[in-house]
């Protein structure tokens, strides 16, 4: 193919789509902690002006010793207001006497008023630079599991590189004349459709057999209706006496789906057809996405709802979806291990996306679970389900678990969203809830 193979020409688009994810992310997130300081700069201020209003005399004695009071932490603003003010009630108190005159007696009350108000105000600031505070915490975090999701990048390709040469001796088991088989099947008229399907098989790793059908449909400029697309598929599966190309895999308990009607068949190049792949093109294929993905996630339909997730984020939500979500430590030393990660391109922000079958039995382990994701997504939780029962059942969890944390919400389920419902902006989340 001009210009490169299909694989090589979406490992370069996914390398620079990675890539602006980061910066485009680490960009929003720093422009908001930048903020959250600049607002606790002006509280901070205000608490030094009340420590100038209380006592000039000391505050200018402060900065000409070289110990400005601005240079206080915020604490220590705090200690000193509330013992300045106590001690100036006292002498108020102490100046009041019977034989006091009215004119006195109004400005001790005046004075009162004015202390209790200095009281409520810097009540108010430390309110203020608490929230600031959590907030910058939250961000901080926030941007260290981003810049994490970049990380695992450059030592997989590393990885690959060092086992590249135990890889190819373990596929150069490539036979150099093509057997007989092999030049009857590219004389035969379903050569071209069926080659088709061999190459972006291994070529892209897809595994749904209707999300195949339809990049075998674009690839070959047919319509997703066509039935013999299907049908090149059965073949294959069906090739000859020896075996088939690919195979069906059978790693599901029951037929029907969470997410409504059956669950699509799993397909993968059998060892023969991956064989094949390599007479085609001359490359190893690439490896199956749900065998990838099954070594990470919990069961075969957990599993399978991930891959159905990220095809809804990219076909009805218009997300960028990264190939592998990484493990991200915290600066807690909790450890969050998204099901995926995500770019909205519409605001060049970084997302991480949970993938929910029902909300889980293990209380414990489930607060955990929901706190990290706050922590790590900086209270922007995202949610994928797969039906609307689980939606519900997952927003009510959340909301028990989180408490008072201020959070914002968005889920969405897939059985909905097959059925052509939207939320309310017309985006793919069909719950957003607003707490911030």
């Amino acid at each position: 193919m001009a210009g490169g193979t299909l694989a090589e020409q979406q490992a370069e688009q996914a390398g620079r789509i990675s890539d602006e994810m980061a910066r485009q992310s680490i960009e929003h997130q720093q422009a908001l902690q930048a903020s959250a300081e600049k607002r606790w700069k002006v509280a901070h201020e205000g608490l030094v002006e009340i420590v100038r209003s209380l006592d000039s005399d000391y505050y200018d004695a402060c900065q000409k010793s070289g110990h400005a009071i601005e240079g206080f932490d915020d604490e220590t603003l705090h200690h000193w207001i509330i013992f300045r003010v106590k001690s100036l009630q006292t002498r108020l108190s102490q100046t009041m006497r019977p034989d006091n005159s009215s004119i006195l007696q109004s400005q001790l009350d005046e004075a009162i008023r004015k202390i209790e108000d200095l009281q409520k105000e810097e009540k108010r600031l430390r309110e203020i630079i608490g929230g600031l505070q959590a907030e910058n915490r939250q961000l901080t975090t926030h941007l260290h599991a981003i810049r994490q999701v970049q990380r695992p990048a450059i030592p997989q390709e590393e990885s690959q590189d060092g086992q590249q040469p135990e890889v190819q001796q373990e596929h150069s088991r490539i036979v150099e004349a093509e057997p007989d088989w092999m030049k009857e099947w590219r004389s035969s008229r379903t050569f071209a459709k069926e080659s088709a399907a061999i190459i972006l098989m291994g070529e892209t790793g897809k595994c749904l057999r209707p999300s195949l059908v339809d990049l075998l449909a674009k690839k070959l400029n047919l319509s997703a209706n066509n039935s013999s697309l299907s049908e090149t598929f059965n073949r294959l599966i069906n090739f000859d006496t020896q075996g088939g190309l690919i195979e069906l895999l059978h790693v599901f308990e029951q037929i029907g789906a969470s997410t409504g009607g059956n669950r699509p068949d799993i397909l993968r190049l059998t060892e023969r057809g991956q064989q094949v792949y390599q007479w085609l093109t001359g490359k190893v294929p690439v490896e199956n996405e749900y065998e990838r993905l099954v070594r990470r996630h919990k069961t075969p339909e957990h599993t399978l709802l991930n891959i159905q997730a990220a095809e809804e984020l990219v076909d009805v939500g218009r997300y960028q979806v990264t190939e592998q979500a990484p493990d991200i430590h915290l600066p807690d030393g909790s450890l969050f291990i998204p099901d995926l990660v995500a770019l909205d391109p519409r605001t060049g922000e970084m997302i991480f996306v949970e993938v929910e079958r029902q909300a889980g039995k293990d209380r414990a382990a489930r607060v955990r679970k929901w706190k990290n994701v706050l922590n790590a997504t900086n209270g922007n939780i995202y949610v994928v389900c797969d039906n609307v029962e689980c939606q519900r059942a997952i927003q009510t969890e959340i909301n028990q678990t989180l408490g008072d944390a201020r959070f914002n919400s968005h889920l969405t389920n897939i059985n909905s969203l097959r059925n052509g419902k939207r939320g309310q902006d017309g985006s793919i989340w069909l719950s957003v809830w607003r707490g911030r």
